[in-house]
């Protein structure tokens, strides 16, 4: 997380009334300010959080997730430097095609030829609103 420095943050908080009227009485009777108690209670939930082991084994997961994760990034860097790049993939045999299994062929697409581009999945150009060539309404 964050590590310990000279530097403060501002932290902001609303509290209702009644919690902002006991929290002065007790920093009047032990004689200290307000910022002061604030620090004594954060500083206790901090402790006490350390002794939760749920919260611990969570800290614990998130060390072995960050260590692990540096370690592959550090392999990766590694990589790029020493490692060989792999060979080129063989040319392809050109009585293969493109598996589609499953994948019923679009008629239209059949019919096109090697010159025009695919419109697997488009609509069709037709006109929009039954209009025909020539501005002719379609009998609807």
């Amino acid at each position: 997380m964050s590590e310990p420095s000279n530097r403060e943050v501002t932290l902001a908080i609303r509290i209702d009334t009644a919690r902002h009227t006991q929290l002065t009485w007790i920093a009047d009777l032990r004689g200290t300010s307000l910022k002061a108690e604030c620090f004594r209670a954060v500083d206790a939930w901090i402790e006490a959080a350390k002794q939760d082991p749920d919260l611990m084994a969570r800290a614990n997961a998130a060390r072995a997730a960050i260590e692990e994760e540096a370690r592959a990034r550090q392999a990766a860097i590694d990589n790029l430097f020493t490692e060989t790049p792999p060979p080129p993939p063989d040319e392809e045999d050109e009585t293969e095609g493109p598996v589609t299994e499953g994948v019923e062929a679009n008629p239209t697409e059949a019919d096109a030829t090697v010159d025009e581009p695919s419109q697997a999945g488009r609509r069709s150009r037709g006109r929009r609103g039954g209009q025909q060539a020539g501005g002719e309404q379609s009998g609807s």
